[in-house]
């Protein structure tokens, strides 16, 4: 019985990682596609950060649009980048 409950344990942890993987693979995709191209992902996780909120970090990535990154994103495609960010790094 144990045996049992631990797979459907397992089974459950992995599909929740697939479920988190497909509702993020837009901001993902973005995100890799513009802002990697000006700085890596110690950016987000290093310990002098300057994002330390929600606002904070949905201001960083409208600057980052206006500015290097050049980004001509949908207010749906901002937001799936935003969550996807704080989702991965910065858990707000």
């Amino acid at each position: 019985m144990k045996k049992i409950l631990l797979l459907l344990a397992l089974i459950s942890l992995n599909t929740g990682a697939y479920a988190a993987d497909a509702k993020h693979h837009k901001g993902k995709d973005l995100h890799e596609n513009k802002c990697t191209s000006c700085h890596q992902d110690n950016v987000y996780s290093r310990n002098d950060r300057m994002v330390k909120t929600m606002s904070a970090l949905e201001h960083q990535v409208n600057n980052c649009m206006k500015g290097a990154a050049k980004a001509e994103w949908t207010q749906t495609e901002t937001a799936s980048v935003i969550e996807f960010l704080n989702d991965r790094y910065y858990k707000f």
